[in-house]
């Protein structure tokens, strides 16, 4: 995930990836984000009144979390013990350190 900058959501990039099949532990984090955002559209939400409390559990823990108002939410996965944060809204999400970087530029 480091370095790829913002991901935006595409139904052609979540199909695709469930065709592929075997993911890698970086391409199942990015699946499971695009098909949050997908159950978004799918369920035709509006993201700024919507808010999430959402948990996946199992070999990638995640949570998705945004109260109503918000323009964008967190994610939060945990991978071998390290934590990673993500913001999102339903255009695509991006690494939260990635960010953080232009506040030192």
């Amino acid at each position: 995930m480091k370095g790829d900058g913002q991901l935006k959501y595409s139904e052609i990039a979540v199909k695709k990836m469930l065709k592929a099949g075997d993911l890698s532990l970086e391409e199942q984090i990015k699946f499971n984000i695009l098909n949050f955002i997908r159950t978004i559209h799918f369920n035709e939400l509006d993201f700024i009144e919507s808010s999430f409390g959402s948990e996946f559990f199992g070999e990638l823990p995640m949570t998705f979390r945004k109260k109503p108002g918000q323009v964008f939410g967190l994610i939060t996965a945990t991978i071998n013990g390290e934590v990673r944060k993500y913001v999102f809204n339903d255009k695509g999400y991006e690494p939260i350190e990635e960010l953080l970087n232009l506040t030192e530029k």
